[in-house]
């Protein structure tokens, strides 16, 4: 079977499995996610973070936000162009300013547009990862494109439920690796 398959079969079933851990198990999870990921000490060192506002099953991220924002971290946010599928990450001054963008993921429509080589952590979603650094999204692409661009120091965090953790994922020249995973269960590398 093609990667293409293999990937495109992952994804239905990891999708299923998140459908099925209670919204209350979510939400309590990404709290405890939310709290290891605010006590990265690389965080002292990069001012400018990137994140993305959490949607359905995913680590919900609202606590995040809001602590890396009152904490005076210069938060920044995904803003995606569907047309050219491409994404742009843009500083954010208020959760309470977002809207929905072209796939209903709440974007900051104001605000500084930031240069990828000015991010030093990325904390990014996927719908599963595996011990070697591997990560699974949604198909589209936009944050392997988008990760291309940054600088080789920048951090990149995946934040994930323990259940996303996969033995192996089937990866293409063009997947980039996260440098560190967090679930509920910890610093998983």
């Amino acid at each position: 079977m093609e990667i293409a398959q293999q990937k495109k079969e992952l994804r239905k079933m990891c999708q299923i499995k998140l459908e099925q851990l209670p919204l209350t198990e979510v939400k309590r999870r990404s709290e405890i996610i939310c709290t290891y990921a605010l006590t990265l000490p690389i965080l002292q060192n990069k001012p400018t973070v990137a994140a993305y506002a959490s949607i359905h099953h995913e680590v919900k991220t609202d606590r995040l936000l809001a602590s890396l924002l009152a904490k005076g971290f210069c938060l920044t946010l995904p803003v995606v162009r569907k047309e050219t599928r491409t994404m742009e990450f843009r500083q954010v001054d208020s959760i309470k300013a977002l809207t929905p963008g072209p796939f209903g993921i709440l974007e900051p429509q104001t605000g500084r547009l930031c240069p990828p080589e000015e991010i030093g952590v990325f904390f990014i979603p996927g719908l599963a990862f595996d011990r070697q650094g591997n990560r699974l999204g949604k198909g589209g692409g936009y944050y392997d494109r988008y990760l291309k661009t940054v600088k080789h120091t920048a951090v990149k965090v995946g934040l994930a439920f323990q259940l996303q953790l996969i033995e192996a994922l089937p990866v293409t020249t063009t997947d980039l690796k996260v440098d560190s995973l967090i679930t509920e269960e910890g610093f998983i590398y």
